[in-house]
């Protein structure tokens, strides 16, 4: 099946009827993520939602070489998508696109704010045997200590479904 833009739009926009379970709507809370899954015939769509802190220590504007450095590496690394969120293997999915959205990546960061700066992240892959996709392993605990839960909202062939990931529990299933 090919899928459109347009149709990954309307899987996640699904999406937002699954109650929440980090708490009210637009909460920021250091420690926590929340990760919106969506698979849409061979299309498989991640969403990620994170304080700065969670990934690098802090939430201003870099202000040392060593924050800057910091910022380079923790974007590098989620552009490893395939090393962070591991698929079914039995499915074959590649990473197709990442996009990180923070006003602190941007080539001048603002050097004023509200000190609660935030990462989104978009990760979509195509997956050669979307029938055998049933879970995702997620390898952000490791890659970034900080993070002590993500909760998660999926959406797919079988329905919708919510969970809460924390580093003893890594896999969201389906």
């Amino acid at each position: 099946m090919n899928t459109s833009p347009w149709s990954c739009l309307l899987v996640m926009a699904c999406l937002l009827p699954v109650p929440a379970l980090a708490g009210p709507p637009g909460a920021h809370v250091h420690g926590a993520a929340s990760l919106q899954v969506a698979v849409d015939g061979n299309t498989l769509s991640l969403q990620l939602e994170t304080p700065l802190a969670n990934l690098v220590g802090f939430e201003h504007a870099p202000r040392t070489a060593q924050q800057k450095q910091a910022l380079r590496a923790m974007a590098d690394r989620l552009r490893q998508a395939g090393e962070i969120f591991t698929p079914t293997p039995a499915a074959r999915c590649t990473t197709v696109s990442v996009e990180l959205e923070s006003p602190l990546l941007q080539p001048s960061p603002p050097a004023e704010g509200d000190g609660h700066a935030d990462l989104d992240g978009s990760f979509v892959f195509r997956c050669e045997n979307a029938a055998a996709l049933r879970d995702i392993e997620v390898g952000l605990f490791a890659t970034f200590p900080r993070l002590r839960r993500i909760d998660v909202q999926v959406a797919g062939p079988r329905g919708q479904s919510a969970a809460r990931l924390s580093p003893q529990q890594r896999r969201i299933s389906w």
